[in-house]
């Protein structure tokens, strides 16, 4: 709901339910603060129950809120999809970029994913250095599992030349 209508919700729905309550310009701003963010009969709806729960002489806005929660209508959550495109840092470089860091690219409309993780890769090599590749098809499991193996093998390594 808009800013007028909740003005108008709460000079019409509010106000007359608590007629001895003289709020005043803060708290009613408080008020029609969070009744914009809500749509208008779940509004109406948690001000009923609110006003005919216990004899309230005056509404309190966390009761009011806690109702429109209760009453809201749940949005679906739109899953995104796990991302199967990523860059990874294979070593060379300088800095302090450890081999089998990686990232993903994440799908986007109208995107061409395997062109951004191409343009990703590019500014990484140039930038830090190194070599970075990119890996299509596959996912965060397996990523995880290539950047345990990088690591495994850089602690081979360092093992071996300690014992020299």
């Amino acid at each position: 709901m808009d800013q007028i209508a909740a003005n108008y919700f709460f000079d019409k729905q509010v106000q007359p339910r608590w007629p001895d309550w003289h709020p005043g310009d803060v708290e009613i701003s408080d008020w029609v603060f969070w009744i914009a963010k809500t749509d208008e009969n779940t509004a109406l709806s948690a001000i009923r129950e609110h006003a005919s729960g216990a004899r309230w002489k005056r509404p309190t806005l966390g009761k009011f809120r806690e109702l429109v929660c209760l009453k809201a209508p749940r949005k679906e959550k739109v899953e995104q999809p796990d991302p199967t495109v990523f860059v990874m840092y294979e070593g060379g470089g300088r800095g302090t970029t450890l081999p089998g860091y990686f990232f993903p690219i994440i799908t986007l409309p109208d995107i061409n994913v395997m062109k951004a993780a191409e343009h990703m890769r590019g500014k990484h090599e140039s930038g830090f250095g190194g070599t970075w590749k990119v890996y299509a098809e596959t996912t965060h499991s397996d990523m995880a599992k290539m950047r345990s193996e990088f690591h495994r093998r850089r602690v081979d390594v360092a093992a071996n030349n300690c014992r020299r």
